[in-house]
């Protein structure tokens, strides 16, 4: 059976003011703002969020890790509501993304299980008229 992904979602109660934000000690105008998940995500949406947010608009503007249970932003301090809104958007996307996938895998698993069972029918059919004297 193939692995299939996890949902992740941000914690409702992200309130801007109380969330820890620090200052980046190796670039001195970032500043690192840690989100926290509801969940350890799993490397399937691990591997998804990483592309979506990679195949965003805003890209040159922002980094976002996954920390364990936490989404680690690291970005400028202009706007950081409207970045923490991307993020949220991006956590969505992967989302949508984890269940196209899952549907995906399943969809396959079914089709190899058919042909599984279509081969072992196979093999006992021939094996019924060898054993006959069919073949």
């Amino acid at each position: 059976m193939s692995k299939l992904g996890k949902k992740v979602h941000l914690l409702k109660s992200i309130d801007v003011d109380k969330i820890p934000i620090r200052r980046d000690s190796f670039f001195p105008d970032a500043y690192i703002i840690e989100l926290p998940l509801d969940s350890q995500p799993d490397y399937v949406w691990q591997t998804l969020f990483e592309q979506e947010w990679k195949s965003s608009l805003h890209l040159w503007e922002r980094k976002v890790i996954v920390v364990s249970s936490k989404l680690v932003l690291i970005t400028t301090p202009t706007q950081i509501e409207e970045k923490i809104d991307w993020v949220k958007k991006i956590v969505e996307s992967t989302n949508s993304r984890v269940e196209k996938f899952n549907e995906t895998q399943q969809i396959m698993e079914e089709a190899e299980e058919k042909e599984a069972l279509r081969e072992h029918e196979n093999i006992i059919r021939d094996a019924l008229r060898a054993k006959l004297g069919l073949i």
